[in-house]
């Protein structure tokens, strides 16, 4: 990838940490008791919009789970401490220490001053993310002139899940599951090939990102990918023709 690298989509991930935040002056300093009190009061309100949530389904759809108190509790547990643990991997070192508690800020509390240094940080990384993909939009623009039709059309699997891969001497199918994608082709052959990067198995992966290149009088297909352990995935293949089949049902 030349434009949507991991290094890029990471960053994509740091542009929303200030969203949700409320700002509160006993952030400004660690306090236990504060801590305890934002937490109950937060773990309240989830409690109360799951309970309405089941009383919704249970009277009006016919659902038969009752509302189940400790395993809400849990859940909005579970959130909380995996909402931590993406805070404190993506905000730097001098942001972090910032912060007088993490968990308080994981919990959406904190000070003006934290407010304002997190909504820079995201912000700026805001800016190079669309800057990038400005960048790919002017460059695809141009080369795509050069592409077929048949691949400027329908190499577009964003949000697709590849279902299996299969490899018959020089040729690559890749299948996929096309829910939540934007497209009904869910099979595509790339002819005459050679797989020139592939950082793990692509079976069971999210597409996420695509470019293409034209060397020559072959294409570059660039590809990342996220598999289920949530690690990215560089496919970078190379072909002289792609042939794709669409979903019947």
């Amino acid at each position: 990838m030349k434009y949507f690298t991991k290094e890029w989509y990471e960053l994509c991930q740091k542009t929303s940490f200030h969203f949700s935040l409320e700002e509160d002056q006993q952030a400004e300093k660690f306090s236990e008791e504060f801590f305890q009190q934002v937490y109950d009061n937060e773990l309240q309100s989830w409690l109360d919009l799951q309970e309405e949530i089941h009383h919704h389904l249970v009277t009006n759809h016919g659902h038969t789970e009752t509302f189940d108190r400790e395993k809400e509790e849990a859940n909005f547990h579970d959130s909380f401490l995996y909402n931590y643990e993406h805070i404190k991997k993506g905000l730097p070192e001098n942001i972090l220490n910032e912060i007088a508690d993490l968990r308080v800020f994981a919990l959406n509390k904190a000070s003006h001053t934290v407010i304002d240094v997190v909504t820079k940080f995201c912000e700026e990384n805001k800016r190079i993310v669309e800057d990038v993909g400005e960048n790919f939009s002017k460059y695809y623009k141009d080369a795509s002139k050069s592409f077929t039709p048949e691949i400027v059309e329908n190499f577009a699997f964003h949000d697709c899940t590849v279902v299996k891969t299969v490899q018959n001497g020089s040729s690559l199918t890749i299948q996929f599951d096309t829910l939540g994608g934007f497209t009904d082709i869910n099979e595509i052959t790339f002819e005459n090939m050679k797989i020139l990067k592939q950082d793990s198995a692509l079976d069971e992966a999210w597409w996420l990102y695509e470019e293409i290149y034209k060397i020559d009088d072959k294409y570059e297909f660039h590809v990342l990918l996220q598999n289920q352990y949530m690690e990215l995935i560089d496919f970078i293949i190379e072909a002289d023709h792609v042939s794709f089949t669409q979903d019947k049902e």
